[in-house]
């Protein structure tokens, strides 16, 4: 052919509210995790920024190694991701991997104040190896993958647009995060026991407590399911994002016991009551699934309600209670009192995203609006890139 037509340009949105949301919430995670826990403050006998400087430890814990490596690859890639809205490629890299290694330095600074924190240039160094394979990843597809391309489509095309949305994606990945944590059941966020002086856990039989950890698990698997719902633009997009996160959230709690438990049991969360929750929390979402936006907001805070109830009425885990040992020891103390602060508070976050969004009408969605099976979506729904991200600036890419 004498003239071929022109392919046509992939653009690119260059900033991502979405991206920012995240780093910071991941930022205030790493912070938290590393100055736990903030009690018996000191002024230390040498030198603070001396660990900078000493000699290398006698010995290294593998362990330590490989946490403080995988911490920090998320930080550096979102970091970078950052940066990419505003700079050329390698300059963010350089940006994002310097951000993590600063931020390494000043939280290794500030335990030198902390009786139970050693500081440590080992640290410093395996963080900021963390932080250089984050942003490796963000250099390599962040551009065409992550900060729009193929994925930013995607969004689009199958969930609502706006801020509302990119928060909704905020704390389902908190949520993923929680089910790492050792001390809760499948799916039991929101246990303040530990902060309420009184006992009100009653001795139950067996079978109300196989059917009081079914209800935990059943109640919050349909709220993240009816979250999930709110944000879709389709049943088929709720319905495959649903299977998507549930399944991330089950490797993610079969990599944790696994790893946390002596001896390790990869099945250890497989229980007779939380196979039976998923199998009820499945069941008393599907027949709701395609509840509209605003009343599907609505079903998710009564489903978390409920199962913050039924989480602080119950009592401790047997199975958990005997295989938390090695939590003792080490990185895994901070990490677990990490996620364990997060899975405490994550239903009080989701209770004050919908309280926001319910009071404003649903983000201006109207109640008697439902999911269609089809990809298609009404104007009100359709808005422009530019008004997501209002702030971005844009690039063409052949």
């Amino acid at each position: 052919m004498s003239g071929s037509l022109p392919l046509p340009s992939a653009r690119y949105a260059r900033s991502s509210r979405l991206v920012a949301y995240l780093a910071v919430a991941y930022l205030l995670l790493m912070v938290y995790a590393s100055l736990y826990p903030f009690s018996d403050w000191r002024v230390p006998n040498d030198e603070a920024t001396r660990f900078l400087f000493a000699r290398w430890p006698s010995y290294i814990v593998a362990s330590d190694v490989v946490l403080n490596v995988l911490a920090y690859v998320p930080l550096g890639l979102l970091l970078t991701l950052l940066w990419m809205g505003h700079l050329p490629r390698w300059a963010a890299v350089a940006s994002g991997v310097t951000a993590g290694m600063l931020l390494s330095v000043a939280i290794e600074f500030a335990q030198a104040y902390l009786p139970t924190r050693i500081s440590s240039n080992v640290d410093v160094l395996t963080n900021s190896i963390g932080a250089l394979w984050g942003a490796a990843v963000a250099h390599t597809w962040g551009e065409r993958w992550l900060l729009s391309g193929e994925l930013h489509r995607l969004r689009e095309r199958h969930f609502r647009s706006g801020a509302r949305t990119d928060f909704a994606f905020v704390l389902l990945a908190l949520w993923l995060l929680t089910q790492l944590n050792a001390e809760i059941w499948l799916f039991g966020n929101g246990d303040l026991r530990h902060l309420i002086p009184a006992n009100f856990a009653v001795r139950y039989s067996a079978d109300v407590y196989l059917m009081l950890e079914a209800g935990v698990a059943a109640l919050n698997f349909a709220g993240v399911a009816f979250l999930i719902g709110a944000v879709a633009r389709s049943f088929a997009a709720a319905a495959a994002s649903v299977t998507a996160v549930l399944l991330t959230a089950l490797t993610l709690k079969t990599i944790a016991s696994m790893a946390l438990f002596i001896p390790g049991n990869p099945g250890l969360w497989l229980t007779p009551g939380s196979v039976l929750g998923l199998v009820a929390g499945m069941m008393l979402w599907l027949p709701l699934a395609r509840l509209s936006a605003v009343n599907a907001m609505r079903a998710a805070a009564m489903c978390f309600a409920a199962g913050v109830v039924l989480v602080n009425l119950a009592p401790e885990n047997p199975y958990l209670v005997a295989a938390l040992q090695i939590l003792q020891h080490g990185q895994f103390l901070r990490f677990n009192a990490m996620t364990g602060l997060l899975s405490s508070g994550w239903p009080f976050l989701v209770f004050a995203y919908l309280a926001f969004l319910l009071r404003r009408g649903g983000d201006g969605h109207q109640d008697g609006k439902s999911h269609s099976d089809g990809e298609g979506h009404s104007d009100a729904e359709d808005h422009s890139d530019a008004e997501d991200h209002g702030d971005a600036s844009r690039s063409t890419h052949q």
